[in-house]
């Protein structure tokens, strides 16, 4: 009887995990990347002060088909917002520095600091207005380092530059450690569904779970006294 009741169940979990396998790849993308965005699906004009630091969050770096390291995903996009936020700095007589954050977790030859700022500079940002801090390892190390620099640097206003789906758990942890930045969304990420199991559909889905359990876990780990 044991045996036919633990058959019984296994197959009602095989059904089940499949039942949320097919969702997560058809109509939960959807919803899950609408929670995530929840406050940041809109480009967000940031108000520049006298003296303004541009704030960056590193997305990953992989390697292209011509093996060259390069922005992960979406992230090229943060480069190109920091570097027309800074033109636009300048072109107002404004002062401005770009603070580019994000070690190297994927172990590439190149952290994303490094990688990004070169490409800033490419974009237009002077050498001497960048900073790179390439030693953090996720979101809550990105606001610790950042705040230890901006403690020594002078400035009125801030912008925070990071996707859709980053930008609620970024600014958690900025708020954190007493930073407050405008939220400048370098990439929206649309929510749709299938009504049948799509590539892209996992791969939103997937997205969208990551920062709303990293959301959860801030919350957990901030009322435990880890944060």
């Amino acid at each position: 009887m044991l045996a036919i009741a633990w058959k019984r169940r296994r197959i009602a979990v095989i059904l089940a995990a499949g039942v949320v396998f097919w969702l997560l790849g058809s109509w939960l993308p959807g919803p899950l990347v609408r929670l995530a965005n929840h406050g940041y699906g809109s480009m967000i004009e940031p108000k520049l002060g006298a003296r303004t630091a541009i704030i960056v969050l590193g997305g990953g770096t992989w390697y292209d088909r011509h093996r060259r390291l390069v922005p992960k995903g979406d992230s090229m996009t943060r480069v190109e917002l920091a570097a027309s936020l800074y033109k636009r700095c300048v072109e107002t007589e404004r002062q401005c520095f770009v603070l580019m954050s994000g070690g190297n977790p994927q172990h590439h030859e190149q952290s994303e600091a490094d990688l990004y700022g070169g490409l800033l500079v490419d974009a237009g940002v002077k050498r001497a207005d960048l900073i790179l801090e390439n030693e953090s390892l996720d979101t809550y190390e990105n606001a610790r380092n950042t705040e230890k620099i901006l403690r020594a640097r002078q400035y009125d206003a801030s912008v925070l530059i990071t996707s859709s789906l980053h930008m609620r758990r970024a600014l958690l942890a900025f708020d954190a450690f007493d930073l407050h930045p405008q939220p400048a969304v370098a990439f929206i990420r649309v929510p749709r569904t299938w009504w049948v199991p799509h590539r892209r559909g996992w791969f939103d889905a997937d997205s969208a779970l990551h920062e709303l359990i990293g959301i959860a876990r801030f919350h957990v780990w901030r009322w435990v006294g880890l944060y």
